[in-house]
């Protein structure tokens, strides 16, 4: 465990506006198309860094070794990316008239795994893998705390959320993907079978989202961002969100890849507990500052052991 629970606040406050940025400002340009991104020495550099900041800014973390807190940085940061792109794929569901046969939650589930597959980088299936080992670890801290089931949750169980993510990896690239099967403990039978869910979902996905890419004579969307004022900690966090210009550069980024019917808005906000959502009704993408506490203790609690 890197810290005592009584410091859950703090890591949230420095972790979250330094993770978001890392990731999120690289995020694939489009789901049908291939993105580029950094190469690793640039993207280990990136993270290298915000480790260096978090020990740098909190005498908690200077005596850890820099491996442990580089790792809590990798893992806030996967998941974080993850549930930025699951909520946009509800917006591209919503704002687009998408048909989605079969559960909107597994539909945005699917959207923001293929998104990073497409970007096909060390960097994109590190952030999966976190995501992957995030719904695990959700999974026993739900069993250890006696959180009874939601069978009837319009969300799939937070295993079934983890496998789905493995198998569409695998049904990707089999044999990159094999020591993953395996660690996962895919059984074969359904290692089998996901290459035709990966084939499905691809087809899907860009046969929908085809009308709606932007040419590039086509004049931009208008993205809107907004930092919500914070009290206390998560104020700090909101500053620095605010100086590395976080939703300004997704916000760009959305804008320049796909056409929307109407103008969205990407916005930060203190919820009082860990969520996102997207807002139809506004047309807004909300990313609660909790959010990056709780992926920070359930690391501490449940993995870095």
């Amino acid at each position: 465990m890197l810290t005592s629970p009584d410091r859950g606040a703090s890591i949230a406050r420095q972790l979250c506006s330094l993770l978001f940025f890392l990731y999120l400002m690289y995020a694939p340009q489009v789901l049908c198309q291939s993105a580029r991104l950094p190469g690793p020495s640039v993207f280990d550099s990136r993270i290298d860094a915000a480790a260096v900041v978090l020990r740098d800014s909190d005498p908690h973390f200077k005596n850890l070794p820099p491996e442990s807190v580089r790792r809590l940085v990798e893992f806030v940061s996967g998941n974080m990316i993850f549930v930025l792109l699951h909520e946009l794929g509800h917006a591209a569901i919503t704002q687009m008239g998408l048909p989605v046969l079969g559960r909107m939650e597994d539909a945005a589930d699917t959207f923001a795994v293929l998104m990073l597959l497409r970007v096909g980088s060390d960097f994109s299936h590190r952030v999966l893998v976190d995501a992957a080992e995030g719904w695990f670890l959700e999974a026993r801290r739900d069993e250890k705390s006696g959180e009874e089931v939601p069978f009837y949750s319009e969300h799939g169980l937070n295993q079934q959320r983890a496998y789905q993510i493995v198998c569409l990896m695998i049904g990707s690239d089999e044999e990159t993907f094999k020591d993953l099967a395996e660690e996962a403990k895919l059984p074969e039978e359904r290692q089998a079978t996901c290459a035709g869910d990966y084939s499905n979902a691809v087809y899907s996905w860009d046969l929908l989202l085809k009308p709606h890419r932007r040419a590039l004579d086509q004049p931009k969307s208008k993205i809107d961002v907004i930092y919500s004022p914070a009290e206390g900690g998560m104020a700090v966090m909101r500053d620095m969100a605010r100086s590395l210009l976080l939703l300004e550069t997704i916000g760009e980024r959305v804008a320049e890849q796909f056409v929307w019917p109407a103008p969205l808005t990407l916005q930060m906000e203190s919820c009082g507990f860990p969520n996102a959502r997207w807002d139809l009704r506004t047309r807004q993408v909300i990313l609660c500052y909790e959010l990056g506490t709780d992926f920070a203790d359930l690391y501490r609690e449940f993995a870095a052991r």
